[in-house]
């Protein structure tokens, strides 16, 4: 089943705090020194203490970087460094992509293309070893999932290279689109780009932390002193509840539409599922005075129902919504692609408590298999069960 990391934002975001808490988890500081040494970056030094920040104990880290030894760099310098580097792959995959997200967000903000934004020259090494750090240790944990909090991004105003800016910085209130924000702030900027960046490429879902036990925490320190909220990240290494029963947090999104044609079930129905909706359905029903009506229901991950309610009012369908909490328990699913006479045929396997429990061909290879083949689909069908892992057997690793 694998253990899940979830990440406790409360005092705010930083690459340096999420470096110090996965340290202070049980992340190998060798094996992450090792790792950063790959990159064959000279120049930098970096500290790992155990401290205080405003009466908590945890990990600080700091990246000394001789001013001197380090040029501005664009996103093509930062991807020819990864490339370059000894790294393991999903270290460098994990890195490339934090990057890429990072450069994105800023070149959005300031209206050029990506290769044109570069990282000024400390903030570039600082922010290399960072987010190459943090992927290092996430690795090194050798969790399979990661979650995360919702994510205090401060107010007010922030000094930056680019002048004083509002809070959330311009990249960083982009990074976040989509992501949950927390209820609470300080005066301040809680949550720094090269933070953001790294919660949106390694997090898998935000919102509550999962059901199970935690087995180790870790606190990273901050450098900055918020009147009222201490400047610290947490992380907790949870294995999971046996079975997962309890079910992870979604959000069922609920309208009734009263004159819908066919054709338009199908639209809405595509809109609400490109919109960010995991599954969408529609429920046919009696409504006031006899009139036939449609509920469209749509399945969502708490941070994507907004943007499916969106869809629906921009395309008129409704003049309001429902929000329903719910949680939906899951099992292991995985495509296995089995041979047939008629090909490869792709089939949906889902696995509980390490037996198969279910075997489904898939509808749309089987029914192109069918017509290639001037056979009936269940013919195809029938052929690709046979070739299916057995109902009850165990399930492969």
């Amino acid at each position: 089943m694998g253990t899940v990391l979830h990440i406790d934002p409360f005092g705010g975001v930083a690459g340096d705090m999420l470096l110090g808490a996965l340290i202070d988890a049980g992340a190998d500081l060798g094996a992450v020194r090792s790792t950063l040494d790959g990159l064959h970056l000279h120049g930098w030094e970096l500290e790992v203490v155990e401290d205080r920040q405003q009466g908590f104990a945890g990990r600080r880290v700091r990246v000394h970087v001789r001013e001197e030894s380090h040029p501005a760099r664009h996103l093509h310098d930062v991807e020819a460094l990864l490339q370059a580097a000894a790294l393991p792959e999903r270290v460098r995959a994990r890195s490339l992509a934090a990057f890429r997200a990072l450069f994105a967000a800023e070149a959005a903000v300031h209206g050029v293309p990506a290769e044109q934004t570069h990282l000024h020259e400390l903030g570039a090494v600082d922010a290399v070893v960072d987010i190459v750090g943090v992927c290092a240790a996430v690795e090194g944990l050798a969790v399979t999932r990661i979650s995360c909090s919702p994510v205090p991004v401060g107010r007010g105003t922030v000094h930056t290279a680019h002048g004083l800016l509002p809070v959330p910085a311009p990249a960083v209130a982009r990074l976040l689109s989509g992501v949950p924000l927390a209820g609470h702030g300080a005066d301040g900027e809680m949550t720094t780009p090269t933070g953001a960046t790294l919660l949106v490429t390694l997090v898998d879902e935000f919102g509550d932390p999962p059901a199970g036990r935690i087995v180790r925490t870790g606190i990273g320190l901050g450098t900055r002193a918020f009147p009222g909220v201490p400047n610290f990240l947490r992380v907790f290494v949870v294995e999971p509840a046996a079975r997962r029963l309890a079910g992870r947090p979604l959000v069922i999104v609920e309208a009734t539409l009263d004159d819908a044609t066919g054709e338009t079930v199908r639209w809405l129905l595509d809109r609400a599922r490109e919109a960010g909706a995991l599954d969408a359905w529609m429920v046919t029903g009696t409504g006031r005075k006899g009139r036939p009506v449609h509920e469209l229901r749509a399945l969502c991950e708490p941070h994507t129902a907004d943007a499916v309610v969106a869809c629906l009012f921009v395309e008129g369908a409704t003049l309001g919504a429902r929000l329903v909490a719910c949680r939906r328990p899951e099992i292991a699913r995985s495509i296995v692609t089995v041979a047939t006479r008629f090909g490869e045929i792709p089939v949906k396997v889902g696995v509980h408590a390490g037996l198969v429990v279910s075997a489904k061909p898939e509808h749309d290879a089987c029914a192109a298999a069918a017509r290639l083949h001037h056979v009936s689909i269940a013919t195809v069908t029938d052929a690709a069960k046979r070739a299916a892992p057995e109902i009850g057997a165990a399930a492969k690793p």
